[in-house]
């Protein structure tokens, strides 16, 4: 009997096989699963890459940041019972901080007297003594609160300590925690070139201690007038063909023979 052979219509030729659609299912889903490894590894690198604060960064600048905060500053002015008043030493000491505290201060000015159970009349007349320089000094009524704290004895000296809030320029840092190994090891910064942890944070507390105006450091002061005197002196002598720069006079040291001429 002769076999026939039928012709397959163009719906079927388009469609595939079973066999070929159970080879191709197990292929897919191995590559889905293969495209969703991919995207979360690239997810996690991402995040880790976001979260690397145990890292030092290598600029000493980020490292340790100067910021500008409230801080409270202080005066210690000693008295002994014995002494009437405050001496003149300590008088101009209070008044640079009185002069500080009505330029920069923040808040009341507090006094914090010590409390001497055994002679607690002197207490209050050196309490009154640092009250009355500063009154003269433009400091008195309500911007002075006066506390007190106990005393530690005879042995030790006990001051009037002066406290107010201003704002002022301080690192953000600790300087001083030497957590990195600068020894000759593999594990040294020295061997990666890089920068140790603490480097940089005594240069920013220096200059943070120096400014004298913290908000310097934030953004710069508006130009001063210029001098008009100057600038007509310089077009006076740019028209007159003279060199409009300063001349500085110097001297030459003289240098005289030793040994005994």
């Amino acid at each position: 009997m002769p076999t026939i052979h039928s012709t397959p219509t163009r719906a079927e030729a388009s469609m595939p096989s079973r066999s070929l659609r159970r080879a191709s299912a197990p292929r897919s889903r191995w590559a889905a699963l293969g495209l969703a490894v991919l995207v979360a590894g690239a997810a996690a690198g991402c995040k880790s890459e976001a979260t690397t604060g145990s890292l030092a960064a290598q600029d000493y600048r980020v490292r340790h940041p100067i910021a500008l905060t409230y801080a409270p500053t202080t005066l210690d002015v000693f008295l002994s019972r014995n002494m009437v008043g405050v001496d003149a030493r300590q008088t101009a000491d209070l008044r640079t901080f009185a002069a500080d505290y009505r330029k920069n201060g923040r808040g009341p000015l507090t006094i914090l007297a010590p409390r001497d159970p055994a002679a607690p009349a002197a207490s209050d007349r050196a309490a009154a003594s640092v009250r009355s320089v500063l009154a003269g000094a433009g400091v008195s009524g309500r911007y002075v609160q006066v506390q007190s704290y106990p005393g530690n004895g005879d042995s030790l000296a006990n001051p009037i300590r002066l406290v107010f809030s201003k704002l002022q320029a301080k690192v953000a840092t600790q300087c001083g925690t030497w957590n990195d190994d600068l020894g000759e090891s593999p594990q040294a910064k020295s061997w990666r070139n890089q920068q140790h942890y603490d480097f940089g944070c005594s240069y920013q507390t220096a200059l943070a201690n120096q400014v004298a105006d913290p908000i310097d450091l934030q953004r710069g002061r508006t130009e001063d007038r210029a001098d008009v005197l100057r600038r007509m002196k310089v077009f006076d002598d740019a028209r007159k063909g003279v060199d409009p720069s300063t001349s500085w006079k110097t001297e030459q040291a003289k240098v005289t023979g030793s040994g005994g001429n």
